[in-house]
Protein backbone atom coordinates (compact mmCIF):
# COMPACT_ATOMS: atom_id res chain seq x y z
CA UNK A 1 0.00 0.00 0.00
CA UNK A 2 2.79 2.43 0.87
CA UNK A 3 4.49 1.87 -2.50
CA UNK A 4 1.31 2.64 -4.46
CA UNK A 5 0.66 5.70 -2.33
CA UNK A 6 4.09 7.18 -3.03
CA UNK A 7 3.90 6.33 -6.73
CA UNK A 8 0.59 8.17 -6.99
CA UNK A 9 2.08 11.17 -5.21
CA UNK A 10 4.84 11.36 -7.80
CA UNK A 11 2.67 11.48 -10.91
CA UNK A 12 4.11 14.80 -11.99
CA UNK A 13 1.92 16.35 -14.68
CA UNK A 14 3.87 19.20 -16.25
CA UNK A 15 1.99 22.41 -16.88
CA UNK A 16 2.84 24.10 -20.16
CA UNK A 17 2.82 27.58 -18.66
CA UNK A 18 5.18 26.66 -15.82
CA UNK A 19 8.94 26.48 -16.28
CA UNK A 20 10.77 23.38 -15.12
CA UNK A 21 12.44 23.63 -11.71
CA UNK A 22 15.11 21.04 -10.96
CA UNK A 23 15.44 20.13 -7.29
CA UNK A 24 18.87 18.74 -6.39
CA UNK A 25 19.31 16.92 -3.10
CA UNK A 26 22.60 15.44 -1.91
CA UNK A 27 22.12 12.44 0.38
CA UNK A 28 24.57 10.65 2.63
CA UNK A 29 23.04 8.12 5.02
CA UNK A 30 19.95 10.28 5.27
CA UNK A 31 17.30 7.59 4.87
CA UNK A 32 15.51 8.59 8.08
CA UNK A 33 14.82 12.06 6.60
CA UNK A 34 13.84 11.07 3.07
CA UNK A 35 10.17 10.15 3.54
CA UNK A 36 9.05 13.48 5.00
CA UNK A 37 11.29 15.49 2.67
CA UNK A 38 10.17 13.79 -0.54
CA UNK A 39 6.46 13.62 0.33
CA UNK A 40 6.48 17.36 1.05
CA UNK A 41 8.12 18.02 -2.32
CA UNK A 42 5.64 15.73 -4.11
CA UNK A 43 2.67 17.60 -2.68
CA UNK A 44 3.68 20.97 -4.13
CA UNK A 45 1.07 23.11 -5.87
CA UNK A 46 3.79 23.88 -8.42
CA UNK A 47 3.94 20.64 -10.43
CA UNK A 48 6.53 21.15 -13.16
CA UNK A 49 9.52 19.82 -11.27
CA UNK A 50 12.15 17.13 -11.42
CA UNK A 51 13.88 15.77 -8.36
CA UNK A 52 17.47 14.58 -8.57
CA UNK A 53 19.07 12.85 -5.61
CA UNK A 54 22.84 12.50 -5.64
CA UNK A 55 23.70 9.73 -3.21
CA UNK A 56 27.20 9.95 -1.76
CA UNK A 57 27.87 6.27 -1.14
CA UNK A 58 25.22 5.82 1.56
CA UNK A 59 25.36 2.64 3.63
CA UNK A 60 21.86 2.87 5.12
CA UNK A 61 19.93 1.49 2.10
CA UNK A 62 18.89 5.00 1.02
CA UNK A 63 19.13 4.22 -2.70
CA UNK A 64 16.92 1.12 -2.56
CA UNK A 65 14.41 2.99 -0.42
CA UNK A 66 14.14 5.77 -3.01
CA UNK A 67 13.86 3.35 -5.92
CA UNK A 68 11.13 1.33 -4.18
CA UNK A 69 8.98 4.14 -2.85
CA UNK A 70 9.82 7.09 -5.12
CA UNK A 71 10.50 5.52 -8.54
CA UNK A 72 9.98 8.78 -10.47
CA UNK A 73 12.97 10.40 -8.81
CA UNK A 74 16.29 10.43 -10.63
CA UNK A 75 19.10 8.94 -8.56
CA UNK A 76 22.80 9.49 -9.20
CA UNK A 77 24.69 6.90 -7.20
CA UNK A 78 28.29 7.66 -6.25
CA UNK A 79 30.45 4.73 -5.17
CA UNK A 80 31.91 6.80 -2.34
CA UNK A 81 31.30 10.05 -0.51
CA UNK A 82 32.54 12.75 -2.90
CA UNK A 83 31.62 15.60 -0.58
CA UNK A 84 28.81 18.12 -0.87
CA UNK A 85 30.25 20.49 -3.54
CA UNK A 86 31.20 17.80 -6.07
CA UNK A 87 27.91 15.96 -5.55
CA UNK A 88 25.91 19.17 -6.02
CA UNK A 89 27.84 19.93 -9.21
CA UNK A 90 26.99 16.46 -10.56
CA UNK A 91 23.31 17.04 -9.83
CA UNK A 92 23.39 20.45 -11.51
CA UNK A 93 25.03 18.94 -14.60
CA UNK A 94 22.32 16.26 -14.88
CA UNK A 95 19.43 18.69 -14.37
CA UNK A 96 17.18 19.84 -17.21
CA UNK A 97 15.51 22.85 -15.61
CA UNK A 98 16.37 26.47 -16.26
CA UNK A 99 15.99 27.03 -12.52
CA UNK A 100 17.48 25.03 -9.68
CA UNK A 101 16.60 24.52 -6.05
CA UNK A 102 19.33 23.01 -3.87
CA UNK A 103 18.19 21.60 -0.54
CA UNK A 104 19.31 19.14 2.14
CA UNK A 105 17.65 15.85 3.01
CA UNK A 106 16.81 16.90 6.58
CA UNK A 107 14.18 19.44 5.51
CA UNK A 108 10.50 19.55 4.67
CA UNK A 109 8.31 22.25 3.13
CA UNK A 110 4.66 23.26 2.98
CA UNK A 111 2.72 22.62 -0.22
CA UNK A 112 2.82 26.19 -1.57
CA UNK A 113 6.57 26.52 -0.95
CA UNK A 114 7.74 26.31 -4.59
CA UNK A 115 4.90 28.46 -5.95
CA UNK A 116 5.67 31.32 -3.57
CA UNK A 117 9.45 30.99 -3.89
CA UNK A 118 9.40 30.93 -7.70
CA UNK A 119 6.90 33.79 -7.93
CA UNK A 120 9.25 35.95 -5.84
CA UNK A 121 12.22 34.94 -8.01
CA UNK A 122 10.44 35.82 -11.24
CA UNK A 123 9.20 39.20 -9.98
CA UNK A 124 12.50 40.41 -8.50
CA UNK A 125 15.96 41.11 -9.82
CA UNK A 126 17.99 38.67 -7.73
CA UNK A 127 20.52 36.12 -8.93
CA UNK A 128 19.87 33.84 -5.95
CA UNK A 129 17.14 33.67 -3.31
CA UNK A 130 16.60 31.60 -0.19
CA UNK A 131 13.63 30.85 2.08
CA UNK A 132 13.72 31.68 5.75
CA UNK A 133 14.42 28.72 8.02
CA UNK A 134 12.32 27.38 10.85
CA UNK A 135 13.06 24.45 13.12
CA UNK A 136 12.17 20.99 11.83
CA UNK A 137 9.39 20.38 14.39
CA UNK A 138 7.39 23.28 12.90
CA UNK A 139 8.49 25.59 15.66
CA UNK A 140 7.67 29.13 14.54
CA UNK A 141 11.05 30.42 15.74
CA UNK A 142 13.28 31.46 12.86
CA UNK A 143 16.82 30.12 12.57
CA UNK A 144 19.42 32.89 12.52
CA UNK A 145 20.93 33.95 9.21
CA UNK A 146 24.59 33.06 8.57
CA UNK A 147 27.44 35.51 8.06
CA UNK A 148 31.24 35.66 8.47
CA UNK A 149 33.74 38.15 9.83
CA UNK A 150 36.86 39.33 7.97
CA UNK A 151 38.74 36.11 8.80
CA UNK A 152 35.86 34.00 7.42
CA UNK A 153 34.87 32.92 10.94
CA UNK A 154 31.17 31.96 10.99
CA UNK A 155 28.62 34.13 12.78
CA UNK A 156 25.16 32.69 13.42
CA UNK A 157 24.15 34.45 16.59
CA UNK A 158 22.28 37.57 15.54
CA UNK A 159 18.52 37.67 14.83
CA UNK A 160 17.00 37.97 11.37
CA UNK A 161 16.46 41.60 10.48
CA UNK A 162 16.68 43.78 7.41
CA UNK A 163 19.16 45.87 9.40
CA UNK A 164 21.64 42.98 9.47
CA UNK A 165 24.16 42.44 6.68
CA UNK A 166 23.80 39.64 4.15
CA UNK A 167 27.07 38.23 2.87
CA UNK A 168 25.90 34.78 1.77
CA UNK A 169 23.01 32.32 1.83
CA UNK A 170 23.37 28.75 3.07
CA UNK A 171 23.89 26.06 0.43
CA UNK A 172 21.38 23.94 2.38
CA UNK A 173 18.50 25.66 0.58
CA UNK A 174 18.59 28.22 -2.19
CA UNK A 175 17.12 28.85 -5.63
CA UNK A 176 19.10 30.09 -8.63
CA UNK A 177 19.22 30.01 -12.39
CA UNK A 178 21.15 27.01 -13.65
CA UNK A 179 23.61 29.26 -15.52
CA UNK A 180 25.06 30.64 -12.27
CA UNK A 181 25.69 27.16 -10.88
CA UNK A 182 27.21 25.97 -14.16
CA UNK A 183 29.58 28.89 -14.80
CA UNK A 184 30.40 29.54 -11.11
CA UNK A 185 30.00 26.02 -9.73
CA UNK A 186 31.03 25.00 -6.24
CA UNK A 187 34.74 24.32 -5.83
CA UNK A 188 35.18 20.54 -6.13
CA UNK A 189 38.22 20.74 -3.86
CA UNK A 190 36.01 21.57 -0.87
CA UNK A 191 34.77 18.32 0.64
CA UNK A 192 32.43 19.97 3.13
CA UNK A 193 31.94 23.39 4.76
CA UNK A 194 32.63 26.85 3.28
CA UNK A 195 31.61 25.86 -0.25
CA UNK A 196 28.66 28.24 0.08
CA UNK A 197 30.78 31.05 1.54
CA UNK A 198 33.27 30.67 -1.30
CA UNK A 199 30.54 30.55 -3.98
CA UNK A 200 28.70 33.61 -2.68
CA UNK A 201 31.99 35.48 -2.25
CA UNK A 202 32.47 35.11 -6.00
CA UNK A 203 28.91 36.32 -6.59
CA UNK A 204 29.65 39.33 -4.40
CA UNK A 205 32.82 40.10 -6.34
CA UNK A 206 30.79 39.97 -9.57
CA UNK A 207 28.26 42.37 -7.97
CA UNK A 208 25.38 39.88 -8.16
CA UNK A 209 22.33 40.41 -5.94
CA UNK A 210 20.73 37.85 -3.63
CA UNK A 211 18.24 37.89 -0.78
CA UNK A 212 15.96 35.79 1.39
CA UNK A 213 12.16 35.68 0.99
CA UNK A 214 10.31 36.87 4.07
CA UNK A 215 7.08 34.90 3.62
CA UNK A 216 8.49 31.54 2.46
CA UNK A 217 9.77 29.00 5.00
CA UNK A 218 11.67 25.73 5.03
CA UNK A 219 11.84 23.47 8.08
CA UNK A 220 15.38 22.23 8.77
CA UNK A 221 16.71 19.81 11.38
CA UNK A 222 20.34 20.91 11.00
CA UNK A 223 23.44 18.69 11.06
CA UNK A 224 21.33 15.83 9.75
CA UNK A 225 24.35 13.99 8.34
CA UNK A 226 27.38 15.51 10.02
CA UNK A 227 26.25 15.64 13.64
CA UNK A 228 26.64 18.43 16.17
CA UNK A 229 29.20 19.47 18.77
CA UNK A 230 33.00 19.61 18.66
CA UNK A 231 33.71 17.32 15.75
CA UNK A 232 37.26 16.73 14.46
CA UNK A 233 36.25 16.30 10.81
CA UNK A 234 34.14 19.43 10.92
CA UNK A 235 37.09 21.48 12.21
CA UNK A 236 39.50 19.85 9.77
CA UNK A 237 37.38 20.73 6.71
CA UNK A 238 36.67 24.22 8.03
CA UNK A 239 40.35 24.89 8.67
CA UNK A 240 41.30 23.67 5.21
CA UNK A 241 38.58 25.62 3.44
CA UNK A 242 38.47 28.87 5.41
CA UNK A 243 42.11 29.60 4.54
CA UNK A 244 41.81 28.79 0.84
CA UNK A 245 38.62 30.88 0.69
CA UNK A 246 40.57 33.87 1.99
CA UNK A 247 43.52 33.22 -0.33
CA UNK A 248 41.32 33.00 -3.42
CA UNK A 249 38.94 35.90 -2.87
CA UNK A 250 40.75 38.76 -1.12
CA UNK A 251 43.02 41.19 -2.97
CA UNK A 252 46.74 40.92 -2.21
CA UNK A 253 46.73 44.07 -0.11
CA UNK A 254 43.85 42.84 2.03
CA UNK A 255 45.56 39.49 2.54
CA UNK A 256 48.51 41.31 4.10
CA UNK A 257 46.09 42.66 6.71
CA UNK A 258 43.86 39.64 7.26
CA UNK A 259 46.28 36.69 7.24
CA UNK A 260 48.29 37.76 10.34
CA UNK A 261 45.00 38.14 12.24
CA UNK A 262 43.82 34.78 10.91
CA UNK A 263 46.95 32.87 11.98
CA UNK A 264 47.12 34.58 15.37
CA UNK A 265 43.49 33.65 15.92
CA UNK A 266 44.26 30.05 14.90
CA UNK A 267 47.03 29.85 17.52
CA UNK A 268 44.72 31.06 20.29
CA UNK A 269 42.10 28.52 19.23
CA UNK A 270 44.66 25.71 19.25
CA UNK A 271 45.62 26.63 22.82
CA UNK A 272 41.95 26.76 23.78
CA UNK A 273 41.26 23.23 22.49
CA UNK A 274 44.38 21.90 24.18
CA UNK A 275 43.15 23.35 27.47
CA UNK A 276 39.79 21.63 27.14
CA UNK A 277 41.55 18.35 26.25
CA UNK A 278 40.76 18.28 22.54
CA UNK A 279 44.28 17.79 21.10
CA UNK A 280 43.05 16.27 17.84
CA UNK A 281 40.87 19.31 17.13
CA UNK A 282 43.84 21.53 17.98
CA UNK A 283 46.04 19.65 15.50
CA UNK A 284 43.41 20.11 12.76
CA UNK A 285 44.54 23.73 12.45
CA UNK A 286 48.07 22.64 11.52
CA UNK A 287 46.58 20.12 9.09
CA UNK A 288 44.60 22.97 7.53
CA UNK A 289 47.78 25.00 6.98
CA UNK A 290 49.59 22.01 5.47
CA UNK A 291 46.66 21.30 3.14
CA UNK A 292 46.88 24.82 1.73
CA UNK A 293 50.65 24.65 1.34
CA UNK A 294 50.32 21.36 -0.51
CA UNK A 295 47.62 22.76 -2.83
CA UNK A 296 48.98 26.30 -3.19
CA UNK A 297 49.50 26.09 -6.99
CA UNK A 298 45.88 25.10 -7.58
CA UNK A 299 44.62 27.73 -5.15
CA UNK A 300 46.67 30.46 -6.81
CA UNK A 301 45.41 29.43 -10.24
CA UNK A 302 41.82 29.75 -9.03
CA UNK A 303 42.70 33.04 -7.34
CA UNK A 304 44.00 34.42 -10.64
CA UNK A 305 40.74 33.51 -12.40
CA UNK A 306 38.64 35.18 -9.70
CA UNK A 307 40.71 38.35 -9.33
CA UNK A 308 40.70 39.00 -13.09
CA UNK A 309 36.89 38.97 -13.14
CA UNK A 310 36.04 40.84 -9.95
CA UNK A 311 33.98 44.01 -10.37
CA UNK A 312 34.04 45.52 -6.88
CA UNK A 313 36.70 46.16 -4.24
CA UNK A 314 37.29 44.54 -0.87
CA UNK A 315 35.72 47.37 1.08
CA UNK A 316 32.36 46.73 -0.57
CA UNK A 317 32.73 43.07 0.36
CA UNK A 318 33.74 43.77 3.97
CA UNK A 319 30.75 46.08 4.49
CA UNK A 320 28.51 43.00 4.11
CA UNK A 321 30.38 40.99 6.73
CA UNK A 322 29.71 40.73 10.45
CA UNK A 323 31.69 43.33 12.38
CA UNK A 324 32.50 41.72 15.68
CA UNK A 325 34.47 38.94 17.45
CA UNK A 326 32.66 36.04 15.76
CA UNK A 327 35.13 33.29 16.65
CA UNK A 328 35.53 34.43 20.26
CA UNK A 329 31.81 34.25 20.82
CA UNK A 330 31.57 30.84 19.16
CA UNK A 331 34.42 29.48 21.31
CA UNK A 332 32.62 30.69 24.43
CA UNK A 333 29.49 28.92 23.22
CA UNK A 334 31.47 25.68 22.72
CA UNK A 335 32.94 25.99 26.21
Amino acid sequence: MEINYFQNLFTMNSRKNNELISIVIVNWNGKKWLKKCLISLSNQTYKNTEIIIVDNGSEDDSVNYIKNYFPKIKVIKNKKNLGLPKANNKGVKMSKGKYLLLINTDVWVEKNFLSKLFLFYKKNDFSVISPLVRKYDKNKDLVNLPNIDITASPAYFFPISRKNKLFYLSSCYFCSKKEYLETLGFDNNYFAYYEDVDWFWRLNLLNKRFDYVENVFIYHAGAGSTGKGINYNMFLYRNQNALQTLLKNYSFGMLLVVLPIYFLQNIFEMIFFLLILKPKVSYSYIEGWLFNIKNIKRIMKQREWIQKRRKIGDWEIIKKMYWGPAKLKMLLNYK
